[in-house]
């Protein structure tokens, strides 16, 4: 008899379905993503998935203004059973704000850099704070008005950057064709590029063995504190406003001496005879010879004399015809009633091609 009983309650466990209560449950979206622990750079739709009922939050929500942890939760509750979630939203639509850029090492000359610099730039975010920000290395081209630009990232993702401004020249000065040019008792120097120039001599001044004579921003020099026939050497160091410099030595010899036309040259009709001025010279006294026989003598005021192709001298008429010459200056002194002569200028010849 028991036998038959529990077998009876058996088969009526089996018939009889079995009815056990539903857990609650709980979860979320943002912005349909089910990670809701990320940074997010635009508006994050909240909504929460559950099955019971709801004692507290769980409502959907929308947020739109930048916030570094919002919290929220939601609980539900089903026959006595409770379970809940909760999340913290974070938002930053706004990038961070560089504000400076600081060099590994001080400019090389008042203001400008000339070797390779790296900016370490700054930066504020005031939600999720900086990430990190990149390093900038410049080293060229020359500019005064040369540009970094310092970028940085919060840590929501979002970069900005922003132009810094330098001056950088690493180029030494192009001292270009620097001259030297001699004459009686002076030498003048030129060069071209704007810089500021330094002129040092060899010898110096008043038995120094050297000296500097100029120093300025301009293109030429002239030095009258020299004497003919010595052999001076002259320093010309150009600095530009990077602190960059460039020297050349140029060598010169005063003296009294005929500029052109040129040694032994071949012209093809009358030249332009040009020598340098001789100081406190008065006039010029100009002779011209032609196989051995002078054939002109001319007294110029000036330190030139334009050749005709016809003359007369001592009554007698000549003219340029294809030969060689040979010229002279000396320079006068006084009135030219007291024939009274300096030193040669010099000598030179020339020669007058057939046509």
């Amino acid at each position: 008899m028991r036998r038959a009983l529990v077998a009876l309650v058996v088969l009526a466990s089996a018939v009889l379905p079995a009815t056990a209560a539903a857990e609650p449950f709980v979860s979320r979206t943002c912005n349909g993503l089910s990670n809701c622990s990320l940074w997010f750079t635009s508006p994050v739709s909240l909504k929460w998935i559950y099955a019971g009922v709801v004692t507290s939050g769980c409502q959907d929500e929308r947020f739109s203004q930048d916030t570094a942890g919002t919290l929220r939760a939601c609980f539900v509750s089903d026959a006595g059973e409770t379970a809940s979630k909760s999340v913290t939203i974070q938002l930053d639509q706004t990038p961070p704000s560089v504000t400076d850029v600081v060099a590994d090492r001080p400019p090389d000359h008042e203001g400008w850099y000339r070797h390779p610099v790296t900016f370490a730039p700054k930066a504020v975010d005031a939600t999720s704070g900086v990430l990190g920000c990149q390093s900038v290395t410049y080293g060229g081209p020359d500019a005064a008005d040369a540009r970094i630009v310092a970028t940085c990232t919060d840590r929501a993702g979002l970069s900005a950057s922003r132009a810094f401004p330098l001056r950088y020249d690493a180029t030494a000065p192009n001292l270009g064709p620097s001259t030297v040019r001699t004459g009686d008792r002076v030498v003048r120097l030129q060069w071209r590029t704007n810089a500021t120039a330094t002129v040092t001599r060899t010898p110096g001044i008043g038995g120094t063995n050297s000296a500097v004579l100029y120093q300025g921003p301009g293109r030429a020099f002239t030095d009258r504190k020299v004497r003919n026939r010595r052999k001076y050497r002259y320093v010309l160091t150009l600095t530009d406003q990077a602190g960059n410099s460039a020297s050349r030595e140029l060598v010169a010899k005063p003296d009294r001496h005929l500029l052109s036309p040129g040694k032994r040259a071949t012209l093809g009709g009358p030249p332009l005879l040009k020598w340098t001025p001789v100081r406190r010279a008065r006039y010029y006294n100009v002779q011209l010879f032609r196989n051995g026989n002078k054939i002109m003598s001319e007294w110029p005021r000036l330190a030139s004399l334009q050749l005709k192709r016809k003359w007369r001298f001592h009554g007698k008429r000549y003219r340029l015809k294809p030969a060689k010459y040979r010229w002279y200056v000396w320079p006068g002194k006084g009135r030219r009633a007291e024939n009274r002569y300096g030193r040669r200028v010099g000598r030179r010849s020339f020669t007058i091609a057939p046509a």
